[in-house]
C-alpha cells in the first residue's frame, strides 16, 4: 500500500479572510448584543431569564467568550422583545459607525 500524501496546507488568512473573531466588526456584534439588552432594560440576570439560562451566559456573550450561531440570536432578540431584522438595523448601523470612526482615526493620524 503506497504511503498517504500528507493533506496540502491551507493558505494562510489574507486580512479579508481572517477569522471573524479578529475582524474589528465583531466589536460591533458584541455591543450590539449588549445593547439589545440594555434597551430593554434588562440586567444581565433578568436577561438570561428571559432566555432560560445563566447570567453567566450572557456576560460571556457579551464578552465575546461565547460565539451565538443564528437561532441562538433570534432567542437573544426575542428576549429583548425586538425582531431580528430590527436587530439586524442597529448591527448595520453600528458598523458604518465603527467604519466611519476607523476611517477618521486613519486621517487623522498623519
Amino acid at each position: 500500500m503506497p504511503a498517504k500524501s500528507p493533506p496540502p496546507k491551507a493558505p494562510k488568512a489574507s486580512a479579508q479572510r481572517r477569522k471573524s473573531l479578529y475582524r474589528p466588526e465583531n466589536a460591533a456584534l458584541l455591543a450590539s448584543f449588549r445593547e439589545l439588552r440594555v434597551a430593554a432594560k434588562l440586567s444581565q440576570q433578568a436577561f438570561a431569564d428571559r432566555l432560560g439560562s445563566n447570567q453567566s451566559f450572557v456576560s460571556a456573550v457579551e464578552q465575546g467568550v461565547v460565539r451565538l450561531d443564528v437561532l441562538q440570536v433570534r432567542d437573544w432578540c426575542q428576549a429583548a422583545g425586538v425582531s431580528m431584522q430590527a436587530w439586524l438595523k442597529v448591527f448595520e448601523a453600528m458598523l458604518e459607525a465603527h467604519a466611519a470612526l476607523r476611517s477618521d482615526g486613519e486621517g487623522s493620524e498623519r
